[in-house]
């Protein structure tokens, strides 16, 4: 089904075409909060237009936006995006994850799925896999920093936040409104409903959400696995680090967690 829909633009004459008076739209985000799955599906729904990522966001910070293309995959604060001229004719949406399930994905994403391709991620690899899972954990939280300070510096917006955790209970009727409306993607209706039921986690991954596969980056496909995780070491670090960018996101309503 997945090979289908990848073809499915150029077999569909009323798909439109790229157009300069369409807006320019961006996808602002962090690690592990479902990027590429967002990426897979503007790919499937307007191929024409998206601009492919690059590791260090060259597209975007380095080089002129161009008006009406589609920029997937921004990890980028507020501050960041806002220092780079932009079309006056854009949009713009942030998808956030509750960082303690961010933080899980992130540690198996590090020790087993995700692809070596410097000597510093196959070092770090190394220093996991020769760790506890616990300690594993504790050292990976030094890398959660950007994705924190991405979410405090959007929340602190009061900009409209997409829940991963929504969109895996709700995606075709959060993204129709984000996409269609929102950001005004010109896609027909049918191709969208198709396309984003193409790339669910059971169709995409060939496993039912909670079957986990830790040498895949669609590792689990659920919200909350943390609770599978935390010791209570980590829930402790996790707070002082954490806890009130929780509390700011609404995933937690105090500190008794």
């Amino acid at each position: 089904m997945v090979r289908n829909l990848i073809g499915l633009n150029r077999l569909v004459p009323w798909v439109p075409r790229f157009k300069s008076a369409e807006p320019t739209v961006f996808h602002l985000t962090h690690y592990k909060a479902g990027s590429q799955w967002i990426y897979r599906l503007l790919q499937a729904l307007v191929p024409d237009r998206v601009v492919a990522p690059d590791a260090l966001h060259r597209q975007f910070l380095d080089r002129p936006v161009v008006p009406g293309k589609v920029y997937p995959t921004l990890y980028l604060t507020r501050q960041q995006f806002e220092s780079v001229p932009r079309p006056a004719r854009h949009r713009k949406f942030v998808v956030i994850r509750d960082l303690r399930d961010t933080l899980v994905s992130l540690y198996f994403s590090q020790l087993k799925s995700h692809e070596i391709m410097t000597e510093t991620m196959r070092t770090r690899r190394e220093i996991l896999a020769s760790a506890t899972e616990e300690d594993g954990l504790l050292l990976t939280m030094e890398n959660l920093v950007i994705s924190g300070q991405i979410q405090w510096s959007w929340v602190a917006t009061g900009e409209p936040l997409v829940k991963y955790e929504d969109l895996l209970t709700r995606d075709e009727d959060i993204l129709a409104d984000v996409l269609l409306r929102r950001c005004r993607l010109s896609v027909d209706p049918g191709l969208f409903r198709d396309a984003v039921r193409c790339y669910r986690f059971e169709a995409f991954s060939g496993r039912k959400p909670g079957s986990e596969d830790v040498s895949s980056h669609q590792r689990k496909g659920i919200a909350g696995d943390w609770r599978n995780h935390f010791t209570p070491r980590l829930i402790s670090e996790f707070k002082r680090r954490y806890g009130s960018l929780l509390i700011a996101t609404g995933y937690e309503k105090d500190f008794n967690w």
